[in-house]
Parts: C-alpha cells; sequence; structure tokens
C-alpha cells in the first residue's frame, strides 16, 4: 500500500479509535466511519463520518480515488466482513481488514485480504493488518521508542547509503531482519533487504520516508 494512501477505519471503539490517531500522527489522511463516535475522535487530522459504514452511501461517501486500505474494526464480526465484502466494489486493488473474534478466524480470509484477531495480538497488529507487509511496527514495543521491520525500496532515499548517512537523529538500524546480521554505522543498506530500526516516535515517519520509495507500495 503507498505510503500516503487514504485509510477508512470503520468504528471508533479503543482500537478504531487507536489506529486512526496512528496513521494521523504520520500524516496519512484517516476517515472514521462510526454510526455514534461520541467525541472520541477529535482533532482536524482525522475526518469522522457519522454513519453505518454498511449502507453503501455511506461507505461510498468516505471511500476516495486515493483510499488504500478499509479496516473493519467493530466489536461484530458479520458487520466487519460485509463492510470488508461490499468496499470491494468500489475501488480496484483496495485492500480490506477485518476484525474477527473467532478464534478459528482465519477461514475467513477467503472473504478479505486479513484477518485482525484482537485476542491474539494488540493495536499495534491491526496497524500491521492495515499497512500491509513492507512496514511492521513490532508488539509489545512501550514508551517513546518504536522499532520496525521494514524493507529498502528499490529507488528509496537511503538504498545504497551507509546507515550513518541514511537516517535521521533519533534513530538506528539494529540488524537484518530475523536479527542474524548485525548492523554497524559504516554498513550500507541494500535495496530489498528487511532491517530492523529503532526509532523515537517523532522520527518514525521520516524513517520510513527514507526506506520506501516514490511507489511506496
Amino acid at each position: 500500500m503507498d505510503d500516503s494512501a487514504h485509510v477508512v477505519i470503520a468504528g471508533s471503539g479503543r482500537v478504531g479509535h487507536r489506529v486512526a490517531q496512528y496513521f494521523a500522527d504520520r500524516e496519512r489522511p484517516v476517515t472514521v466511519v462510526d454510526p455514534d463516535p461520541d467525541g472520541a475522535i477529535e482533532g482536524d487530522d482525522i475526518e469522522v463520518i457519522q454513519g453505518d459504514a454498511t449502507k453503501p452511501s455511506v461507505l461510498e461517501a468516505a471511500i476516495t480515488d486515493r483510499t488504500g486500505v478499509v479496516g473493519a474494526l467493530t466489536d461484530k464480526e458479520d458487520t466487519n466482513l460485509v463492510i470488508c465484502m461490499a468496499a470491494k466494489r468500489y475501488a480496484t486493488g483496495l485492500r480490506t481488514v477485518a476484525r474477527i473474534d473467532d478464534r478459528a478466524g482465519d477461514e475467513y480470509e477467503e472473504y478479505v485480504d486479513e484477518v485482525y484477531l484482537p485476542e491474539r495480538a494488540s493495536v499495534r497488529a491491526a496497524v500491521n493488518a492495515l499497512t500491509g507487509s513492507d512496514v511492521r511496527t513490532l508488539e509489545e514495543v512501550t514508551g517513546q521508542l518504536e522499532v520496525l521491520d521494514v524493507r529498502i525500496d528499490y529507488d528509496a532515499p537511503a538504498a545504497g547509503s551507509v546507515v550513518a548517512d541514511a537516517l535521521p537523529e533519533g534513530s538506528v538500524v539494529i540488524a537484518e531482519s530475523g536479527g542474524h546480521v548485525a548492523v554497524q554505522h559504516s554498513t550500507k543498506l541494500i535495496e530489498g533487504r528487511r532491517y530492523l530500526v529503532a526509532a523515537d516516535r517523532d522520527v518514525v515517519g521520516e524513517v520510513i520516508e527514507q526506506c520506501r520509495g516514490r511507489g511506496g507500495s
């Protein structure tokens, strides 16, 4: 998914609110759809549409030609499946993620691109599901530090540069993904490889920009 693509979140409960705020903090356009937002979403950086996302008119109003992913994160799995299946009608290549509480939720992957199982994972796992596989925030990281598992795009600004020159102050490359190879300041970042990067939250967006190419998929 393009790193600047619009994100639609159906459901503004605890999970939906925090996921929406995560993307908004990284200057991603975000729209939250909920029948009763009840003030949970605040600020001008998140658009709020009050309505039922299972209704075609409401969902169509939320999805734009820049929408890259629809996350159905309400507490009703049947509602989430309906939203995801309906969303596919409005945009070619749209990624869909459904929150499924059922332990056997994996069987629903026939109908959506990815299933988010909240009983097995944290809010950050929902972010990972919505983002896709090229940049993943690792779970169980607390405080102001985030650890990213990120692939270096072939046309990324950081591609071919040494670590010391490639990333902003407040970040450090720990190792190649999997932890098999330690990374030094003089290590050159290789296109197509994945790396573990620790970063202060206020520079995470810049780190992603440096590691992702113009396509950002």
